[in-house]
């Protein structure tokens, strides 16, 4: 069962990180000013 569990937990943890790098990706696209595209990038390099 505890593999079970490691391995359910780690694709809901991958599918997260997939969520959030769609979203940082359709930020940048969607930015007004390449500045704005930027300052989305070193925020998303941070993370």
């Amino acid at each position: 069962m505890s593999r079970f569990r490691t391995a359910f937990a780690r694709a809901r943890a991958d599918r997260a990180h997939l969520r959030a790098e769609r979203a940082v990706q359709q930020a940048l696209t969607g930015a007004p000013t390449v500045e704005t595209a930027h300052e989305l990038a070193a925020i998303s390099a941070r993370r």
